[in-house]
């Protein structure tokens, strides 16, 4: 992947991340937000995944464990 394609599709999941933002201000509107926001984390994640420059692989399914984790309890909790 080269690094122009990696900074642009960077870019796209940042203004979803500040779109599902926007969406999540108001209820009528969060469940779009709330899809918005998957999105942007899907792309930001594949991307990072596509990039040659990772090195461990392990390391970042452990973090989308964990912070999976952690958000799946706090989300019980609201």
């Amino acid at each position: 992947m080269t690094a122009n394609l990696a900074a642009i599709l960077y870019l796209i999941a940042g203004v979803c991340f500040i779109m599902a933002l926007r969406g999540l201000s108001s209820p009528e509107t969060a469940r779009r937000g709330n899809a918005i926001g998957i999105t942007g984390m899907v792309i930001a994640i594949g991307t990072t995944l596509a990039n040659p420059g990772v090195v461990s692989f392990e390391m970042i399914a452990a973090g989308i464990v964990i912070g999976g984790a952690i958000g799946t309890v706090i989300a019980l909790k609201i």
